[in-house]
């Protein structure tokens, strides 16, 4: 009986596949780098044939040294980055243009004109989300308008528009689905009927008929199977897909209210398990869906990022040149155990939340003769738990929603004396998996693996957890709250260091994404 999973994971810097057995082991895995187009102006552009064709290898180069048959797979899971756009002719698959990356800023004027005529209310409302050149809308828009005789293969039904899971999905098996993890982050999915809504569609003036069916996270008939002639070489059902990060939250068993994944990248997303009620919020923070499966109601989450974290770290190595690499800090923080009064408010491109702010610049605060490059390593690594703690009390203020704990992954995950400092700051535990570069192929895996029967249900599937380490508080409350207070009283002086008004509106997200995208080089 065929019970292996095929996961396949197509991110910003690469396109992977990972074979899974029933117990969440890890049997094969092979990785094709990606290499994006960017220009100083701020586009960031993919080859979509080119995603195709890493696809293709790394499916056969993993099926290679797996050893078996694709007849071994019980069906195929897939994780994509959420916001690319694509544009494809649905008899020729040629892409019209190429795919536009969630960083690329050139829809900001049009984000900005939507901001000064007061739709915001209107699409976070049903959308979940803000204005900004991030999301997919503004930028199928811009392709609409831009494109040569799109616009009139889109009104005929014969343009095609999808995230890059629908474009995978598209290849694989001649299907134009989506998912409602990634269509909620198109700012065209309405949260409440789970459908594309009209009025966004007039308003960003998108034909429908160019849009995919949104389909559950996790189904065993919506997405079809793999074709005989591609790179699987015989039908196999693709049944979950994800958004990467909703991918990683899914992966890392987050499916009670309050169970929070943390991923520790160049910049930093948290997604919080709201439960099968929508929080609404006035706060800045985006609603999105956190999964489906199917035939039950949709999962939501809060998701909110802490700009520059890893991208801080790195700026020690290549802006102030007091480290030689990132995995050095620890060593140099253990030698300054207590900061002693020294802030490091890292506010490169302006204050995040609770009180955003782009007018405001980083600084290094309380700074003494005493004081040396240990004290502001350590003040680094604290400032980045500050900074989530600063988002964390914007769920709780906004929505009652807030982390019971949090399970963390990425690449700075891997450092025990950062993540026992955020235990400390945020009061809460921290739980790292035995695997943190793969949760969200894992993810994407489980949610194939459940429409298929390999686990039964989500009990099953949390049984195959694996954890490599637990942190709790060390802090007393006390020193908690003082550290806390002196990092508020640190953020209100960096403010206003620009005057916001003549800073670009409308492409704050996109421009933090871009801005972890040059930081860590795989963005």
């Amino acid at each position: 009986m065929a019970d292996l999973i095929a996961a396949l994971h197509q991110s910003a810097s690469d396109t992977r596949l990972i074979v899974y057995d029933r117990e969440g082991n890890k049997l094969t895995g092979q990785r094709v780098p990606l290499s994006p187009s960017a220009s100083p102006d701020g586009t960031l552009e993919y080859d979509p044939a080119e995603i195709w064709r890493h696809t293709g290898d790394a499916v056969g180069r993993a099926l290679s040294e797996l050893g078996r048959p694709a007849s071994a797979l019980a069906a195929v899971g897939i994780a994509a980055q959420r916001e690319t756009t694509v544009v494809w002719n649905k008899h020729t698959a040629k892409p019209y243009a190429p795919a536009i990356a969630g960083p690329d800023r050139r829809s900001a004027g049009q984000m900005a004109a939507l901001l000064r005529d007061g739709q915001s209310e209107l699409i976070h409302k049903k959308t979940g989300l803000v204005p900004d050149a991030l999301f997919s809308a503004g930028k199928l828009s811009w392709l609409l308008r831009h494109v040569d005789g799109l616009r009139a293969d889109a009104e005929a039904g014969e343009a095609l528009f999808g995230t890059m899971d629908s474009w995978l999905v598209w290849n694989l098996t001649g299907r134009h689905v989506t998912d409602v993890t990634s269509a909620s982050r198109t700012m065209l999915l309405n949260l409440d009927t789970e459908d594309w809504d009209d009025e966004l569609l007039a308003l960003f003036g998108i034909p429908r008929a160019m849009l995919p069916q949104v389909a559950p996270s996790s189904t065993p008939d919506r997405f079809g199977t793999t074709a005989g002639s591609g790179p699987f070489g015989m039908e196999v059902p693709v049944t979950g897909v994800l958004g990467e990060h909703q991918a990683a939250l899914f992966g890392q068993h987050c499916f009670l209210p309050g169970q929070a994944r943390y991923g520790f990248e160049g910049s930093s997303a948290l997604l919080v398990n709201t439960g099968t009620t929508r929080a609404d919020t006035d706060s800045g923070l985006l609603g999105t869906i956190a999964y489906r499966l199917a035939g039950e109601p949709a999962v939501y989450a809060l998701e909110g990022f802490v700009p520059y974290t890893g991208a801080t770290v790195q700026w020690l190595v290549d802006g102030l040149g007091i480290i030689r690499g990132v995995g050095e800090i620890e060593a140099m923080s253990r030698r300054a155990d207590d900061p002693e009064g020294l802030y490091f408010v890292p506010a490169f491109t302006g204050l995040a939340l609770p009180r955003p702010e782009r007018g405001a610049r980083g600084a290094i605060l309380g700074m003494d003769t005493h004081h040396n490059q240990n004290h502001v390593a350590r003040a680094t690594l604290q400032a980045l738990a500050y900074q989530l703690r600063d988002l964390i009390e914007a769920m709780r203020e906004g929505t009652g929603h807030a982390p019971t704990q949090l399970r963390v992954d990425g690449n700075g995950a891997w450092f025990d004396m950062c993540m026992q400092i955020h235990a400390d700051v945020l009061g809460i535990q921290l739980r790292r998996p035995a695997d943190v570069a793969d949760t969200a192929a894992l993810g994407a895996a489980h949610a194939a693996g459940l429409a298929v029967g390999v686990w039964a249900d989500l009990a099953e599937v949390a049984g195959t957890r694996r954890e490599n380490h637990r942190w709790s508080a060390q802090w007393m409350p006390e020193d908690r709250e003082r550290g806390y207070a002196g990092w508020r009283s640190a953020l209100e002086r960096t403010a206003g260091w620009v005057e916001e008004a003549t800073l670009p509106q409308g492409d704050w997200l996109a421009t933090l994404t871009a801005a972890q995208w040059r930081a860590d080089g795989s963005r």
